[in-house]
C-alpha cells in the first residue's frame, strides 16, 4: 500500500513550504542579530528563548497531537475543542510566561530583558495559534505557508529598515515578534470568516483539556527538558559566549526538520485512519525508509556547505559551529524517526508509556550532557544531544508491546510476526 497519495504530496510540499519558510524567517532575522551583538549576548537571547520553551509546553499540556487526531477524525468536534480551549491557554501562559520575565527583569542587563519580552510575546502568539494544526489536520496547509510568507515579508522588511537606519539592537525584537504576530493574525481571520465555533469556553472543555494532555504533559516537558538541558548547562558550565555558538549550530542543524516534520505530519493524517493495524505498521516502516533517506541527503549537503553557510549569515565570530553541525543534524534525523513511533503509541492510546519513558529520557539527559560537556566541552555539547535523541529512539522505544518498535524498524524481517492470526 502506498504512503501517498496526491492530495497528501500537495499537503506535504505546502508544510515544507510554511516550515522553510519560519525556519527561513528566525535565520535569516536571527542572524543579523548575532552578528550584530556578538556570541556572548546571542547566548543571552538564546537563554531566554530556552525558558520559553518550556513555558510553551506546559500551555500545550501535551495537547496537540490529541487536537491534531481529534480534528483528523471529526471536524467538527475538533473545532468545537479547539476554539473553546483558547482562554485555558491564556491562563497557563500567563502562569507560567509572566515569572520568566519577572526574572529576566531583575537579573539581566536591559537587552536580554528586551529580547525576553519579544521572546514571550512571539511564543504567546504560537500557543494560541490552534489554526495550524487545524489547516494541517484538514490538509489545507497551505494556509499557513501563504500566512508564514506574508509576516516572513514584513519582518524582513522592518529588519533591513533597522540596519539601513542603524537603528539600537533593541529594535530587532520587532520582527520577531512580527514573525509570529502576523501568521496568526491571518490564519484566525481565515478561520473564523470559514467557520466560527461557538465561543462556550464550559468547564467542561477546560477540565478535558488538562485531563487528556495530563499523560503526554509529562512527555512534552520531558522533551522541552532534553532538547533545551544541554543550553542550559552550557550556560551553567561554560559561558554564553558558547552558547550563542551553539545555538547558531542548533538552528542550522535543525532547521531541514521542516522536511521531516511536514511528511511525517501528512502520512500520519493517513495512518490514524487506517483501521488494519498491520497496515499501519507497513505504513509506518515506509514512512521510515523515506525519512532516513531524505535525512542522509541533507547531512551530506551541510558537510559540504555548513561552513560557507555559517559564515555567510553569521560571520567568523560563530566558525565553531560548524564542528557541530553535523553531529546534530544526524540528531534531527533520529529525532524525526523518534516522532515516528511516539505516533504509533499515541494511535494506540499508550499516552501511559509515552510519558513514562520520556520522564526516563529526560533523568537520563541530565548526567549525560553534564559528563559530556564538562569533558568535552561545546563538542560535547553535541554529542549529548546525539546520545540522548538515540537512546530515546531505540533503547526506550524498544521496550513497548514485546519490541513493536524495533519490528518496525526491521520490518522486513518481522512483517509475518507482525500480521494478524
Amino acid at each position: 500500500m502506498s504512503i501517498l497519495s496526491g492530495k497528501i504530496i500537495s499537503n506535504s510540499l505546502w508544510m515544507m513550504l510554511e516550515k522553510c519558510i519560519g525556519i527561513f524567517g528566525a535565520i535569516f532575522v536571527m542572524s543579523y542579530v548575532a552578528k550584530y551583538v556578538g556570541p556572548e549576548n546571542f547566548g543571552k537571547i538564546a537563554l531566554a528563548t530556552t525558558l520559553f520553551t518550556f513555558v510553551q509546553a506546559l500551555t500545550w499540556s501535551g495537547n496537540q497531537e490529541i487536537l491534531f487526531k481529534r480534528v483528523s477524525r471529526n471536524r467538527q468536534l475538533g473545532v468545537l475543542y479547539l476554539a473553546n480551549t483558547q482562554n485555558i491557554r491564556r491562563i497557563l501562559f500567563s502562569l507560567f510566561g509572566l515569572p520568566i520575565l519577572i526574572i529576566l527583569y531583575f537579573y539581566s542587563d536591559e537587552l536580554t530583558f528586551i529580547y525576553g519580552v519579544a521572546t514571550g510575546l512571539a511564543s504567546y502568539f504560537i500557543t494560541q495559534d490552534i489554526y495550524t494544526i487545524y489547516n494541517n489536520a484538514i490538509l489545507k496547509s497551505y494556509i499557513n505557508a501563504l500566512a508564514n510568507i506574508t509576516g516572513l515579508i514584513v519582518a524582513l522588511i522592518i529588519r533591513y529598515i533597522i540596519v539601513i537606519l542603524q537603528l539600537d539592537y533593541a529594535y530587532f525584537s520587532i520582527p520577531i515578534i512580527l514573525v509570529a504576530l502576523i501568521p496568526y493574525l491571518l490564519k484566525k481571520f481565515i478561520f473564523n470568516r470559514e467557520f466560527e465555533a461557538p465561543a462556550l469556553s464550559t468547564p467542561h472543555y477546560q477540565k478535558y483539556y488538562l485531563l487528556a494532555g495530563s499523560a503526554l504533559v509529562i512527555s512534552s516537558l520531558a522533551v522541552s527538558f532534553y532538547t533545551q538541558i544541554t543550553s542550559l548547562m552550557l550556560a551553567a558550565i561554560a559561558s554564553t559566549h558558547e552558547l550563542g555558538i551553539y545555538a547558531v549550530a542548533v538552528m542550522l542543524g535543525a532547521s531541514w526538520s521542516f522536511i521531516n516534520f511536514s511528511i511525517i505530519t501528512s502520512v500520519m493524517s493517513k495512518i490514524y485512519q487506517e483501521k488494519d493495524t498491520y497496515q499501519s505498521y507497513s505504513m509506518a516502516a515506509k514512512l521510515n525508509a523515506m525519512i532516513i533517506v531524505i535525512s542522509i541527503n541533507v547531512i551530506l549537503i551541510l558537510t559540504l556547505f555548513g561552513n560557507w553557510i555559517i559564515q555567510l549569515l553569521y560571520g567568523l565570530a560563530y566558525t565553531a559551529a560548524y564542528e557541530l553541525l553535523i553531529i546534530l543534524a544526524i540528531s534531527t534525523m533520529m529525532s524525526g524517526l523518534g516522532t515516528i513511533a511516539a505516533r504509533i503509541m499515541i494511535k494506540q492510546g499508550s499516552y501511559s508509556y509515552i510519558s513514562k519513558k520520556m520522564l526516563c529520557v529526560a533523568v537520563s539527559a541530565l548526567p549525560i550532557s553534564y559528563f559530556c560537556i564538562q569533558s568535552f566541552g561545546l563538542k560535547g555539547a553535541a554529542y549529548s544531544v546525539l546520545i540522548i535523541e538515540l537512546l530515546s529512539l531505540t533503547f526506550f522505544n524498544y521496550f513497548y508491546k514485546n519490541g513493536l518498535i524495533f519490528k518496525i524498524h526491521f520490518f522486513p524481517f518481522f512483517k509475518q510476526s507482525l500480521k494478524p492470526r
